[in-house]
């Protein structure tokens, strides 16, 4: 009676453990905890003087079909920009990806040099846009932005003709709310 409970504890630990396996790695999608979840594409964020705010995302190129999780990194990298009118940040960014579809001049045509051979990603999700003024005298540290949350948003991922892939995700901001802080993490 002993041995029959003891090898079935021993079978029921060995049997637990080969489901723990498994389902630890059809969660990583078949690779190692941590990789491919998109911070691998940048760098720590860096601070702007000028806004108070992180600077806009820098990624690495990414020469394959971005996942879920690299495609709203890729949404920052493409669409944070420091322009002449302010800087443009793109924060809680959450995307949902289709399948992919072919090229339709219609409606891609607008994308940034992209490869009309390659597959297009439709995105769907929400974000923030942030909108940030110089510190000034007139606009003080800590309130020099404006809010947009964007509940509804749509987008694309593409490849473009240098064969790295980009991502955007855009949408109505029906509540903006002006004088506060800027983003200082991703």
């Amino acid at each position: 009676m002993f041995l029959i409970s003891r090898t079935r504890r021993l079978a029921f630990s060995i049997l637990s453990l080969g489901f723990l396996t498994i389902t630890m790695d059809l969660s990583a999608g078949g690779k190692g905890a941590g990789q491919n979840d998109g911070r691998e594409l940048s760098g720590p964020p860096q601070l702007s003087a000028t806004y108070q705010a992180r600077e806009p995302r820098l990624c690495k190129a990414l020469n394959t079909p971005p996942n879920q999780a690299q495609a709203a990194v890729l949404v920052q990298c493409t669409m944070d920009q420091d322009r002449p009118t302010g800087l443009f940040l793109m924060q809680d960014v959450k995307v949902g990806m289709g399948q992919p579809r072919s090229y339709q001049p219609e409606t891609d045509s607008d994308l940034k040099e992209i490869d009309i051979n390659a597959p297009i990603y439709p995105l769907s999700g929400s974000l923030t846009v942030f909108w940030c003024s110089p510190i000034t005298a007139q606009t003080p540290a800590g309130r020099g932005c404006i809010v947009s949350p964007t509940p509804a948003a749509l987008g694309k991922c593409w490849k473009t003709t240098f064969g790295d892939w980009k991502c955007n995700l855009i949408g109505p901001a029906p509540n903006s709310r002006s004088g506060l802080p800027g983003p200082t993490a991703y």
